[in-house]
């Protein structure tokens, strides 16, 4: 009798703990550091409080200002948002201006020494943006852009977050809560979130917080912005990012990024010293497009921050949880894609979950695993990538392979899609990697090594003018159909200017269904099942739209079942306009019969 009221005694006790480790109404959030993990966490966690009735103290520290030039302001980072990212966002309902986006990137170009391929995205689309991530270089002058990572901070304001502009000179416990060390006091929190990145030796603080933590290992990189000015960077670079297929010793990725009126070079390998960038720099395939800049300390702000190897040992525990590059990131590619899908499912967790260590192992941890399982697979593509740059003769087969691709569609451009997506880390390493295991690319390879001898060729990307440097998405004129009644579709569209108009045939005669504009969703059921097009959908004034890949969108589907809620949200106002409009009509036509 005394075990079994022994055991009712434990229950108890863990229920009331369980319960305990859990947000309620009231609860106060730390959230330690105010780049793009921070702020979306933030932002998520409000936003779904929000929805089920719960009000939250978020308190987000960061000391930076995001609008100062040069390092003040700046996470020192290449600055790019990947087409997966930026469909995501534009499904929850997060449009980056046209101030923050400093280019819309629709194609990517690849450079050896001895030729040169341009690989566009799907739909010939602005499908990649480049930002800043402070105010810009030093030395900018009256700059007309605003920082990515201040929008992201502000986004996450407006939600009700408040940021504090003290440094954080520790963190204890008070019993079993996270308490944060200020130059005037002590505040004491409910959860303590660490977002800070891997350049701050303020990771010390969470190491000796007991909870098993061990940041990541890093490695050097090199960032430098040359000014070259937009009409130059137009017209020698367009609207594509450019990659370099060099054999350079322990180089991963080199790049160059069009941003405004300046292009960021970005480095990442193994041995990133000074000399090394100056050697990069004087290639004579990467100097052409550097408007003679031959010395990286042309540069108008340069950098050599740390980037994170990957993954940090245990970054969770009882009421501590730690965010993107200081927690789990992707290997190279995508750092910010990364901060916001750990970010999103950390809110979810420690919302709808709770903040225990075992919670964040079940609902975050998962997450972690996967993105620890991915980087394995990132690691040997990357090897492989560094032997065929060694090796002359694979380095032509993959470039003509990719080149003969570019007048085929879908799957057929296999190269064309394990380069566009390794580089531009807009799907995972395994889907990459479980490509390049396909029969038929290993096929199509060899007959490119063996059999197709054709002559290198130089043809770089198309230097058209661009109306909107700054546009994503694609531009539609009015008059111009977007989609058609009774096509077959495999992708929803998001408004990013504009208006539209729905329209459905019926006997001959188009019949108005709907005016949609900025920030409104079309062509979702596509998502959800592969049906002809149910409606025409036509440009009703110059319009930008940007498109969402099923697979894209499917994929966040099952890692959080949530991001479908702005779709459900814009679904139900619809049915509510139709019942309206309806009741309108039924109580016309009744009208009309009375008379």
């Amino acid at each position: 009798m005394s075990r079994v009221i022994e055991s009712e005694r434990v229950e108890v006790l863990e229920a009331a703990e369980r319960h305990d480790l859990a947000l309620d109404d009231g609860s106060r959030v730390a959230v330690v550091g105010g780049g793009p993990s921070g702020s979306l966490f933030s932002y998520f966690l409000l936003q779904l409080a929000q929805r089920i009735g719960i009000k939250l103290a978020v308190d987000i520290y960061e000391r930076r200002d995001f609008s100062a030039l040069g390092a003040a302001g700046c996470n020192m980072c290449g600055g790019v948002i990947s087409e997966s990212l930026l469909q995501a966002l534009s499904v929850e309902g997060i449009k980056l201006p046209a101030d923050v986006v400093q280019r819309g990137i629709d194609s990517f170009t690849f450079h050896t020494a001895e030729e040169t391929v341009t690989l566009y995205a799907p739909y010939r689309e602005m499908r990649i943006g480049t930002v800043y991530r402070g105010g810009g270089p030093k030395g900018t002058r009256q700059p007309w852009w605003r920082s990515f990572d201040g929008y992201l901070l502000q986004l996450a304001v407006h939600s009700g977050a408040r940021v504090v502009r003290e440094r954080v000179a520790d963190i204890t416990w008070d019993d079993s809560r996270p308490q944060v060390h200020l130059k005037d006091g002590v505040q004491t929190y409910d959860l303590l979130v660490g977002a800070i990145g891997v350049n701050t030796p303020s990771l010390a603080v969470f190491e000796k917080l007991g909870i098993g933590y061990k940041q990541p290992k890093t490695r050097k990189t090199s960032n430098i912005e040359f000014e070259l000015g937009s009409d130059y960077i137009t017209r020698e670079l367009g609207s594509s990012m450019h990659a370099f297929l060099l054999d350079l010793p322990k180089l991963d990725f080199a790049a160059l990024i069009p941003k405004g009126d300046y292009v960021t070079m970005c480095l990442i390998g193994e041995n990133i010293s000074s000399e090394f960038v100056d050697s990069f720099v004087q290639n004579p395939v990467v100097k052409g497009y550097l408007a003679g800049k031959q010395d990286h300390r042309a540069g108008a702000c340069r950098c050599a921050p740390l980037a994170s190897l990957g993954d940090a040992v245990h970054p969770f525990g009882n009421r501590v949880l730690l965010l993107g590059d200081c927690g789990t990131t992707r290997l190279n590619k995508d750092g910010i894609g990364s901060a916001y899908r750990v970010a999103k499912t950390a809110a979810v967790t420690a919302l709808f979950r709770g903040i225990s260590s075992e919670d964040f192992r079940e609902g975050y941890g998962p997450l972690c695993r996967s993105i620890h399982n991915d980087n394995r697979f990132g690691r040997v593509i990357f090897d492989v990538v560094d032997i065929i740059k060694r090796n002359a003769f694979l380095t032509r087969a993959v470039m003509r392979m990719a080149r003969s691709e570019q007048q085929m569609t879908g799957r057929q451009r296999r190269m064309s899609m394990v380069l566009w997506d390794m580089f531009t880390g807009s799907a995972p390493y395994r889907d990459v990697f479980v490509r390049c295991l396909h029969p038929a690319f290993w096929s199509r390879l060899v007959w490119n090594i063996f059999v197709n001898p054709r002559s290198a060729s130089t043809a770089g990307p198309g230097k058209e003018e661009l109306v909107d440097r700054s546009g994503l998405g694609r531009e539609y004129r009015a008059g111009e159909i977007i989609v058609r009644q009774g096509e077959q579709g495999d992708c929803m569209y998001v408004i990013q200017s504009g208006q539209v108009e729905v329209l459905r045939s019926n006997n001959g005669q188009e019949v108005r269904l709907a005016v949609l504009g900025e920030g409104d969703i079309f062509g979702e059921m596509a998502i959800f099942q592969k049906e002809a097009r149910s409606a025409t959908v036509r440009a009703l004034t110059n319009a930008r739209v940007l498109s969402v890949d099923r697979k894209i969108f499917l994929r966040r589907v099952h890692e959080d079942p949530s991001f479908v809620f702005t779709i459900l949200q814009k679904m139900s106002q619809r049915i509510r306009e139709m019942d309206a409009k309806l009741v309108t009509s039924g109580g016309q036509s009744e009208g009309k019969a009375t008379r």
